[in-house]
């Protein structure tokens, strides 16, 4: 090789090691970092049925607490009360689509009660410890839909009513089945290992755990029917009826004697007629009908000749009230709020008053004024 060629070799050398050391000495930019991405863990991933683990708790949770209040509230089963169960039927049966059917169900409102404080526990109960998860939601969901269609039915706007909701909730339960930590699934695993002398020991496993529910509830029925062998629950209907189509027990607030005439309007008085003046009792109240709207209402007579008028209809979720009487005033029958004899309220969930209806009385006639 020639002198010129190693030269230039050499000087060619040179640069590229000069052109690799200052490459060598620019920092080096790293790429710009990733977005974090949000990911599923792992249990999740294999069984998305985890998800539902927070909604199955509450239910279990709220209808077990639900069953339990029925049963420690012996007014539920008393048909004299104006917050029982026979009270409630009573009060919804006008405006329930389904009112054609409350009529039997008011009539044996003592064991309706006992059944729908055992159904409410077994679907809590089922839901809690994730055994028959399907049929524990088909259950809730007809609970639900039956408050829906009775209590909530008056819920302005509808999607006000809760039971509404509850009935949606139990959805993904019923088609998905309890899901994971759930007695079912824990039966499913046991079948699945037990491969050998006994193939049938999840089955029996699933009977005794039936058989502990079962009893549960005899106990709890048992407990009810001890508790409530004191009252009469036909006595009692005949007394609810007798209260009125409230539901409402018979105002037992002693009826003054008037001194003297009772003050009426002048005979000009315009309106449509509600119902005679000597319907309502002094010092009670007489359920009515609105003839303008058509609702119903409730025309009072607290001071001899002195009518006022209000609606049933419960301002928190429209559940007709029941008029207990002038001293305790009004009292809804589905959720417990109270109201004083003028229709002010004096307990919620509700946040207002009844809605005073304007009335005159004209003759022996209350009219809408």
């Amino acid at each position: 090789m020639s002198n010129s060629t190693r030269r230039g070799n050499s000087r060619g050398g040179s640069r590229t090691s000069a052109t690799a050391s200052r490459a060598a000495r620019r920092p080096v930019q790293s790429p710009p970092p990733r977005p974090a991405r949000l990911d599923l863990p792992t249990s999740l991933k294999q069984d998305p049925r985890w998800i539902l683990l927070p909604l199955r708790a509450y239910l279990g949770f709220t209808f077990v607490y639900a069953g339990l209040s029925k049963v420690a509230d012996r007014s539920f089963l008393d048909a004299s009360s104006p917050t029982s169960m026979h009270a409630t039927l009573l009060a919804v049966k006008g405006q329930s689509p389904i009112g054609g059917l409350l009529g039997p169900v008011a009539d044996h409102s003592f064991a309706f009660g006992v059944l729908m404080a055992l159904g409410e526990l077994a679907v809590g109960t089922g839901m809690l410890l994730g055994l028959f998860g399907r049929v524990a939601a088909a259950g809730g969901t007809l609970i639900s839909l039956s408050l829906f269609l009775t209590v909530s039915w008056g819920a302005s706007p509808w999607y006000t009513g809760a039971d509404i909701v509850y009935a949606f909730a139990f959805a993904p339960l019923l088609l998905g089945g309890a899901g994971p930590l759930s007695a079912d699934e824990w039966l499913r695993n046991a079948r699945r290992r037990d491969t050998g002398a006994d193939p049938v020991m999840a089955d029996r496993t699933r009977r005794v755990l039936l058989g502990g529910i079962t009893g549960i509830g005899a106990l709890v029925a048992l407990g009810l029917a001890s508790l409530f062998r004191g009252a009469s629950p036909r006595g009692a209907t005949a007394n609810a009826h007798a209260g009125g189509s409230s539901g409402a027990p018979p105002d037992r607030t002693p009826t003054p004697t008037p001194t003297g005439s009772a003050p009426q309007s002048s005979g000009a008085a315009k309106g449509t007629k509600i119902l005679a003046a000597s319907a309502v009792p002094v010092g009670g109240a007489a359920a009515a009908r609105d003839p303008k709207t058509g609702d119903d209402i409730y025309v009072l007579q607290l001071r001899p000749g002195a009518y006022t008028a209000v609606d049933r209809a419960c301002p928190h979720q429209g559940c007709p009230v029941s008029f207990v009487s002038a001293s305790a005033g009004f009292q809804c029958p589905c959720h417990s709020s109270t109201f004083d004899a003028s229709g002010a309220v004096t307990q919620g969930p509700a946040i207002s008053g009844l809605t005073k209806i304007p009335v005159t009385r004209s003759g022996n006639d209350i009219l809408r004024a």
